[in-house]
């Protein structure tokens, strides 16, 4: 490993990487460069209904943006980092955090007001639960598993601390993120509520996806 030639980004011209070579871990503040990379990457000002993307405009202001993504690894138990290391890189290549329902709720106080569930939604689910915020990988490596991976180490963790409910949302209105919305049918999401919010000036429509995961057997 500290033979590995440590670099910010892999070349321009790699747009494929052996899955493999691919390891999660919790994310540190020292990763603070390579995670707004990735964020400034798919959150640009330009949103791409059929690209997937992050609603903010990173590059707009990356001071600003980098100290609440370093916020988020102080205060987030669960913000990961997707790293390639091969013999030559060891670059990240895509992050995920997402908060439990105390965290999330000091910083969204009216989140679950907000949210106008499904008449036959089990509102017994907002009991315990974890909200993932982002989840984000290097443009150009999109669909080669790494937010599978992502997902799934978060996912294994919270089900150690007794947390099986899950929401994620995705923003529908004025521009649609499609690819988020397939990436949450995939992995088993389903809808649980809509909200509406104020985001510069804007009204965005959010949808807002739920899954219980499964307990293990003992």
């Amino acid at each position: 490993m500290s033979n590995l030639k440590k670099r910010l980004k892999l070349p321009s011209g790699v747009k494929t990487i052996d899955i493999e070579n691919v390891v999660i871990r919790k994310a540190e503040e020292k990763d603070i460069d390579g995670i707004f990379y990735i964020a400034s990457s798919v959150g640009t000002k330009e949103k791409d209904p059929l690209q997937g993307y992050l609603m903010d405009d990173y590059e707009s202001d990356p001071e600003s943006y980098k100290d609440k993504l370093k916020k988020a690894i102080r205060v987030s138990r669960h913000f990961y980092v997707a790293e390639y290391l091969d013999e030559e890189h060891r670059t990240i290549v895509g992050f995920t955090f997402g908060y439990d329902k105390e965290t999330w709720l000091r910083e969204n106080p009216s989140w679950i007001d907000d949210n106008y569930f499904r008449p036959d939604f089990d509102l017994s689910h907002l009991d315990n639960f974890i909200v993932l915020d982002k989840i984000a990988v290097l443009s150009r490596l999109k669909r080669q598993g790494i937010g599978g991976l992502l997902s799934r180490r978060l996912t294994s963790d919270i089900k150690k601390e007794g947390i099986y409910d899950i929401f994620e949302e995705v923003i529908i209105a004025p521009v649609p993120n499609l690819p988020s919305v397939l990436f949450k049918k995939k992995r088993r999401f389903f809808l649980s509520s809509v909200r509406y919010e104020r985001h510069e000036g804007k009204t965005l429509t959010t949808l807002v996806y739920h899954r219980e995961l499964k307990k293990d057997p003992r």
